[in-house]
């Protein structure tokens, strides 16, 4: 018999009041029937994996009319379950179960036990750790050809493995298996290289570990051959650059003074004049792919070319490789390679010739006994010359000496208004075809002969002793001044 017990309760506080409730007791209730009554209710999987490096937390719901508990955690200290009992009933708690990192090589495992009192009703549930990611890689050592070909690397892991490349090119005879601890070897297989050098990055993965190593091949080639000194000659010449290609290919400069030229496949020349300025010169000379198939790829080199002269006296040289030579000193340009006979042109920037100022072209003969330039400067009877100076500035009453018997030098007169009116002053040294005891020593001023004849020959027979050498002077007149832009030379054989 069920007795239905009615209470009722009312509470009225200000505005606001209290339902009635009713409620029933069974006044029949057997162990039967109580035990029945009693709910323990679990939504957890039969089983959970937790990662071995990064583990996280896995969570299942308990919902039970009877206090309950949670068993077999207890020897595993590498496991927390949060919380492991009630000892009310509740309607539903989340257990929450976390692990530290597993440092073994093996995986580990609890099951754990949920029952509560008063009731049959028990569940289960597996844990398991993987164990710690072992992954060892010896990456690829060797650089893949052009043509394509197999190189190996190494996998050692305890675990399930997988390697897989960031582009196509490159594959591998396998991809994935299962690591037992032992040395695997790969073998990655890149195929042929139709462009330029390429690189891919190769990634293997084993449980949480992974491993990045980057590959490379060869591209088609297009670049210089190593070359230990690229200069071409100061005195004018040509210089091969060999060059390695598998394209088509074309060449740029960006120097006007050098000329290049594609003699072969594999060969680049590359020829310079005479460096007619007072500063070396250099060249950035690229060699560039005719078509855009191989991408941006280019190679270059520099070229130079040295000077033909050095300075003494009071010079500068120009940013843009010309001269200033002043006056009232010593100064002169002088050739380092002996001449003997040769046309020698000057082209001339800015003069600022004074009173009494000279400018000095000489092709002196080197002795034993007087040994270089300014030793036989003022020498006149051993030295072949033109002198051109201003006008009043001549000792002596020198004037123009052409007496091809007795001199072995030329004196020409000009005025100080055309002296720094001269644009252009040539020098043509050369022996006479009938008679080569006798030179033609030719002065050209402005495009114009201005003094022509002939002297006695230095150079023949017995009085030439030592070396020959062209040079330019300044002496006299304080204030003279005057710029060489360019100074050609074209040698006469003899």
């Amino acid at each position: 018999m069920k007795t239905i017990v009615k209470i009722v309760a009312s509470l009225s506080i200000g505005l606001f009041a209290v339902a009635c409730q009713q409620f029933y007791v069974d006044t029949q209730m057997t162990p039967e029937k109580a035990a029945a009554s009693i709910k323990l209710e679990c939504d957890a999987l039969d089983s959970y994996t937790i990662q071995g490096v990064k583990p996280q937390s896995v969570s299942f719901k308990v919902a039970s009319t009877t206090p309950w508990s949670i068993t077999g955690w207890e020897n595993a200290e590498w496991l927390k379950v949060s919380p492991v009992s009630s000892a009310l009933s509740s309607l539903s708690e989340d257990i929450v179960i976390s692990a530290v990192a597993n440092p073994n090589y093996e995986d580990r495992s609890v099951t754990l036990t949920l029952s509560g009192e008063n009731t049959d009703v028990t569940y289960r549930v597996v844990i398991t750790q993987s164990r710690r990611g072992k992954l060892f890689v010896q990456p690829v050592s060797d650089v893949f050809e052009a043509e394509g070909n197999t190189l190996p690397f190494t996998i050692e892991t305890n675990l399930a493995w997988e390697v897989r490349s960031a582009d196509q090119w490159l594959s591998f005879n396998e991809a994935s298996g299962v690591g037992d601890g032992s040395v695997k070897t790969v073998q990655a297989i890149a195929a042929q290289n139709n462009s330029i050098n390429r690189s891919t990055t190769v990634t293997v993965t084993a449980g949480d570990e992974k491993y990045d190593f980057t590959v490379n091949q060869k591209g088609q080639s297009l670049e210089f051959l190593p070359v230990e000194n690229p200069e071409v000659d100061r005195r004018g010449g040509e210089l091969i650059l060999p060059v390695k290609a598998t394209m088509d290919w074309k060449v740029e400069c960006d120097n006007a003074d050098f000329t290049v030229e594609k003699v072969a496949r594999d060969q680049l020349k590359v020829s310079a004049p005479f460096n007619n300025r007072f500063l070396a010169k250099s060249a950035v000379i690229t060699i560039k792919p005719v078509t855009d198939d191989f991408g941006d790829v280019s190679s270059q080199v520099e070229v130079t070319q040295g000077v033909n002269f050095t300075l003494e006296g009071d010079c500068t040289v120009l940013e843009d490789g010309s001269v200033k030579v002043n006056g009232g000193a010593k100064s002169h340009i002088v050739f380092k390679d002996g001449l003997r006979y040769a046309k020698v042109s000057l082209a001339m920037g800015e003069c600022n010739f004074v009173e009494k100022g000279e400018m000095w072209f000489v092709n002196n003969v080197g002795s034993s006994e007087t040994d270089g330039f300014s030793a036989q400067l003022y020498n006149w009877l051993t030295v072949g010359k033109t002198r051109v100076r201003a006008e009043g500035s001549i000792a002596g009453g020198h004037g123009l000496r052409i007496d091809k018997d007795s001199y072995y030098s030329k004196d020409y007169s000009i005025s100080l208004d055309e002296l720094n009116a001269m644009k252009t002053y040539e020098m043509d040294i050369y022996p006479d075809a009938e008679e080569p005891a006798h030179l033609h020593m030719d002065f050209i001023y402005n495009g114009t002969p201005r003094c022509e004849g002939k002297c006695m020959n230095p150079f023949y027979g017995n009085n030439v002793v030592g070396d020959a050498y062209v040079g330019v002077y300044t002496g006299g007149g304080s204030g003279t001044w005057y710029v060489v832009k360019t100074c050609d030379v074209t040698v006469y054989a003899e």
